[in-house]
């Protein structure tokens, strides 16, 4: 059955909770989209637990050439995601998120932004290694030219 945006956006996280319960393992573009709305709208909020469960799902849910096929809705939901990671003090898994977008080649360093943002948060401020943060930061200078 359809619903017309309005009504989604209003019931946005019980439509991909329920989409999340009944399709465990599948690769659906719309779905991975309704989970990239609710992680979009579960940071707004502030509720980064929930933020990092629909990036998540969302990302297992695209395609496995989706650096190719979806790059924009790859990097958005695994960007999410290690920001999520970073608010809850999950830095393993933050990492993780991160060092899958910063090996991509066909995304720009612009559309990396994100997870460099959520990597030198890390640094200067939960690691206080400022000499890193800001190597990093030139080395993303020197990068955009």
């Amino acid at each position: 059955q359809e619903l017309s945006e309005n009504k989604l956006k209003t019931c946005l996280f019980e439509v991909a909770n329920l989409l999340n319960t009944a399709t465990s393992g599948v690769t659906n573009i719309e779905y991975a989209k309704i989970n990239l709305m609710a992680a979009e709208k579960a940071r707004f909020i502030s509720a980064f637990d929930n933020c990092s469960n629909h990036a998540s799902k969302g990302i297992s849910m695209l395609p496995s050439d989706k650096w190719e096929s979806h790059p924009e809705m790859a990097v958005r939901l695994y960007s999410l995601a290690a920001e999520a990671e970073r608010f809850l003090g999950r830095h393993s898994q933050m990492d993780i998120y991160c060092r899958e977008v910063l090996v991509q080649k066909s995304i720009s360093i612009l559309q990396k932004k994100d997870v460099y943002l959520a990597k030198l948060d890390r640094m200067a401020n939960a690691e206080l290694r400022y000499d890193d943060a800001i190597r990093l930061c030139l080395t993303v200078l020197k990068e955009l030219g």
